[in-house]
């Protein structure tokens, strides 16, 4: 389980240039991240280091994600929901 400290840290990180990624990228904090399985949640701090505009683009699944991120992009998927 991850501190206080831990998880405010990465909604910090989950603010960013576009108001999409805030949304999916906070609300996968927020909704599923504490229950994700370590590599997912590891997934998840790394893919924080990614530009917005591939993130978005492996989401909608214009470009193939790598495969480190290929579970965790899945699971951003569920918090689109419908886009």
């Amino acid at each position: 389980m991850s501190s206080i400290s831990d998880i405010n840290r990465l909604r910090w990180r989950c603010r960013r240039g576009m108001r999409e990624m805030d949304i999916v990228l906070g609300g996968f904090l927020e909704q599923q991240y504490e229950t994700a399985d370590a590599d997912v949640q590891q997934a998840f701090v790394r893919i924080l280091d990614e530009l917005d505009q591939d993130i978005l683009d492996w989401i909608m699944a214009r470009r193939p994600c790598p495969a480190e991120y290929q579970t965790l992009i899945e699971r951003l998927r569920i918090v689109t929901g419908d886009w």
